[in-house]
């Protein structure tokens, strides 16, 4: 069965079949094969996306989606702006900046990309930035999108292994604010070596004013942060309530959304929301497969037989990710990858947390190389710059990020400091 699972994922994804389609129509040809009853594929499907859990990814994706057409951004952009503007290559910096404020509102790092990169990239080309920089370190930045939540992989990856989604958000904030950091100090590198522009040093009242402008927008993370830290409310119920507070803030403080827009945005909300449930019910027979067939038991043996060593063994699995995300989306990888290397990372006592943490790093890197790299397609889209620039471009940000992510390896804590501490 896994032959026939393999080679037919392969084909159908060469003959550009959508990856949860491909997933569902390989695994069906295998159980087929197999001889397994096709009523099975039914109830595993339906099953599958019978999850309190999951109930988290629509209302994150609608409150993103309303935070979106609110026009917040705007002030988002303008309120780092006026923190790190100030700065040699300000404006890269503020982009690395407002995507990690935006990415706790959006929970998608595309959805990111494009959002900034539509505010910023077309005033830093006019300053005299270099079109495949911007291209490249907007996209880099929207990776942090996945990181904080909320994070759409991260929920992803708790439904296939049973991880607290709670901790894997709290868990990822240190990370994200490392990850932010790390492209801070690259783009200044460059832009010290290519002599990109400062803006102005703001003055404290132009701080409070552009803070006021952008209080609710930055409220929202901390609701969705803080009621999960203190116990306040499970992700799911945070994800409510972070659709009536982005509702209320869009129609009543900015006064952006209409009652007439919001069947438009539930739809737009809902459209996403089939693809990534559709994608976790075809996973469900993709699951089955592997687990009848003993792959992940195969698979932590071949490891084993190299070496036992939990840091080498992550180093090894995260060498796998950045292969897979250069051809795979990050949200398919997750559900490909992880029920493989699960058992073998509880057979070495890896912490989960940590485990959560390098795999989304490790495949949202995948997101800014070719020949997938959503965001950085986006992206050099927006700069108008073609592809293969914009990928020499990443290329410095790339290692950034790895240089984080081996920092998770090598020190756990920076990753699961954070939520075990809330727990005493």
């Amino acid at each position: 069965m896994a032959t026939v699972l393999l080679i037919g994922f392969g084909l159908l994804l060469l003959l550009n079949v959508p990856v949860s389609f491909a997933l569902a129509i390989a695994s069906l040809a295998a159980l087929t094969y197999g001889g397994l009853p096709v009523t099975l594929v039914v109830q595993k499907m339906t099953a599958s996306m019978d999850s309190f859990v999951l109930l988290a990814v629509p209302f994150f994706l609608l409150a993103g989606h309303l935070m979106g057409r609110s026009g917040i951004a705007r002030d988002i952009v303008d309120f780092a702006d006026s923190l790190v503007g100030w700065l040699r290559g300000g404006l890269a910096h503020a982009n690395i900046a407002s995507g990690t404020l935006m990415g706790g509102m959006t929970g998608s790092a595309v959805a990111e990309a494009s959002s900034t990169g539509g505010a910023l990239i077309p005033p830093m080309i006019a300053k005299g930035y270099d079109p495949p920089f911007t291209a490249a370190i907007t996209a880099s930045a929207s990776t942090i999108a996945v990181m904080v939540p909320p994070s759409i992989p991260m929920i992803i990856f708790a439904v296939v292994t049973g991880v607290s989604v709670g901790d894997l958000f709290i868990g990822g904030v240190i990370p994200g604010i490392l990850m932010a950091l790390a492209l801070m100090i690259t783009s200044w590198l460059f832009a010290v070596g290519r002599g990109y522009p400062r803006g102005p040093r703001p003055s404290l009242r132009s701080i409070g004013r552009a803070t006021r402008a952008s209080i609710w927008g930055l409220f929202m993370p901390l609701v969705i942060i803080g009621s999960i830290r203190f116990g306040i409310a499970t992700p799911t119920e945070a994800s409510v309530v972070a659709v009536l507070y982005a509702l209320f803030v869009g129609r009543y403080v900015y006064r952006a959304i209409a009652w007439r827009d919001i069947p438009g945005i539930v739809q737009d909300a809902s459209i996403t929301t089939g693809m990534v449930m559709l994608m976790i019910a075809a996973a469900s027979l993709y699951g089955l497969i592997v687990t009848r067939e003993q792959i992940p038991q195969a698979a932590a043996q071949m490891i084993m037989e190299i070496t036992r060593d939990p840091y080498l063994v992550l180093i090894l699995i995260l060498g796998v990710y950045l292969v897979a995300g250069m051809f795979l989306d990050l949200g398919a990888n997750v559900i490909i990858l992880v029920p493989v290397l699960w058992p073998l990372v509880k057979n070495l006592q890896i912490d989960p947390v940590q485990f959560g943490i390098v795999t989304v790093l490790g495949l949202s890197i995948g997101l800014i190389t070719p020949p997938v790299g959503a965001s950085l397609f986006v992206t050099c889209g927006i700069a108008k710059t073609n592809l293969l620039e914009g990928s020499r471009a990443v290329i410095p940000f790339i290692v950034a990020l790895l240089l984080v992510t081996l920092l998770i390896i090598f020190f756990p804590g920076v990753a699961t400091w954070l939520p075990y501490s809330s727990k005493g």
